[in-house]
């Protein structure tokens, strides 16, 4: 059937051929050979397919399940950002990373800065201490080792990620405010939050939740970034690492009857 007629006529054809084929026989090549369009005029139209497909489930039309079209985005966003950085990575880059038309990037995002924020916002470290603080069990000890564990595991797995956000936080840039907001090098805020729960229990001293989460914050960033990403050092274990950071931080490097009372 050829047509000129734009989106409208080219998703009434895709819409067919998934009635007829399924979405496995939804091809870029026979929606072109349907609709009479050259693939460059149906990807310019359209978006690619993936777009055609979320056009598609949005006006009803089964298509199966879309929700992974997000997380395939951000999966191509690490690929591309952890290669290129975020400045001179781009949305066409990312698409193609992610196997997406650019429409569905921008459709998901917004565009390039709704982009970054996301991606970093959905980075390990950031939701392994909001997992931790929202899993909270009373236990201080135990919380605290659990979000140390999380916290290193998560950093060492996204240690080329973490050396970049260093790198452009250093480099400044346009991006710079949205990385400062959500690097995972910032998730003091969590950290704060979970020892006010403690504080307000009772089971920490009279000290204010933001300090205290600073230094803790601040070991979990040398055994974390500053031995194994920034000098190079051999990650040590993260549940071993969590203990002994934890064990230090409540009670002190003094051995017992060293500890000398606060006048």
């Amino acid at each position: 059937m050829a047509s000129s007629g734009g989106l409208a006529d080219v998703l009434d054809a895709a819409a067919r051929i998934v009635a007829d084929r399924g979405v496995d026989g939804l091809t870029m090549n026979r929606l072109a050979r349907v609709t009479g369009l050259s693939r460059a005029t149906l990807y310019r139209q359209s978006g690619g397919r993936e777009a055609v497909l979320d056009a598609l489930a949005g006006s009803g039309v089964d298509v199966g399940d879309r929700a992974g079209t997000r997380t395939r985005i951000l999966a191509g966003a690490r690929e591309v950002f952890g290669r290129t950085g975020f400045e001179a990575a781009s949305i066409e880059d990312v698409a193609a990373a992610a196997g997406v038309g650019v429409a569905t990037v921008y459709r998901c995002f917004g565009d390039k800065d709704g982009l970054v924020a996301a991606f970093l916002d959905e980075m390990g470290p950031r939701r392994a201490a909001r997992d931790a603080r929202d899993a909270a069990t009373g236990d201080l000890r135990a919380d605290l080792e659990r979000l140390a564990e999380k916290m290193l595991t998560s950093m060492h797995a996204d240690a080329p990620l973490v050396r970049l956000l260093i790198l452009e936080t250093l480099r400044g840039g346009s991006l710079l405010p949205r990385v400062r907001a959500k690097s995972p090098t910032r998730v003091i805020g969590v950290v704060t939050s979970l020892l006010q729960q403690h504080r307000t229990a009772g089971r920490l001293r009279d000290l204010p939740p933001r300090e205290l989460a600073q230094a803790f914050g601040g070991m979990l960033l040398a055994f974390g970034v500053v031995a194994p990403i920034l000098r190079g050092e051999a990650a040590s274990d993260p549940a071993r690492t969590a203990r002994t950071l934890t064990t230090i931080f409540l009670d002190g490097a003094l051995a017992p009857g060293k500890r000398r009372a606060r006048a």
